[in-house]
C-alpha cells in the first residue's frame, strides 16, 4: 500500500507541475498566464503537494505512523484549499482570500484571462468562474492520493 500511496501522491504532484508549466490548450491555458504566475504557483504548491510522499517515506523508514498521518493531513489540506479556490466561487459566489495573492486582480478577472477558454464541463451559474476539466482531474487525483496516504498510514 505504501508504494501505491507514493505513486498517487507523485502522480498528483507531477500532473500539477506539468499542467501548470506546459501549454495543452484548450485543456489548460497557461499561455495566457504570466511566466511569474506559473513559476510562483509551482514554487509554492509543488513542494506542498510533494510533502505527503516525503512524510510517508520518513514514516516507513522510522516506523512512525504519525508522520504518515501528517502526510495524509497535508494532502487533505491541499485538496481542501484547491476545492475552496475553485468550487466556492462556482457554487456560492465566495472567493477565498488567497485566490489572487499578489496579482492585483479579482478571481473573476484572473479566471477570465487564464482559464475561461479552457475545457469546462460544468454548466454556467450566472457569471461565476467555473472549475475547468484540468482542475477537476487534479482534484480527483488529490482526493485519491489523500485516501491512499491515509490507507498507507493505517497499515504502518
Amino acid at each position: 500500500m505504501l508504494l501505491t500511496a507514493l505513486l498517487l501522491v507523485v502522480a498528483a504532484d507531477a500532473y500539477f507541475v506539468v499542467t501548470t508549466l506546459a501549454d495543452f490548450f484548450p485543456f489548460n491555458n497557461v499561455r495566457e498566464a504570466k511566466r511569474s504566475e506559473k513559476l510562483t504557483e509551482v514554487a509554492v504548491n509543488g513542494p506542498i503537494l510533494a510533502l505527503p510522499a516525503l512524510l510517508l517515506v520518513w514514516a516507513s523508514a522510522a516506523g512512525l505512523p504519525v508522520l504518515a498521518y501528517a502526510g495524509a493531513a497535508v494532502e487533505l489540506l491541499a485538496l481542501l484549499g484547491g476545492l475552496a479556490l475553485w468550487w466556492l466561487p462556482y457554487l456560492t459566489g465566495l472567493t477565498v482570500p488567497w485566490a489572487t495573492a499578489g496579482t492585483g486582480e479579482t478571481w473573476a478577472a484572473l479566471h477570465a484571462r487564464t482559464y475561461a477558454k479552457t475545457i469546462t464541463v460544468l454548466p454556467r451559474r450566472g457569471d461565476a468562474p467555473r472549475p475547468n476539466l484540468e482542475h477537476m482531474i487534479l482534484h480527483t487525483l488529490m482526493l485519491v492520493a489523500t485516501a491512499g496516504v491515509l490507507t498507507a498510514a493505517m497499515t504502518l
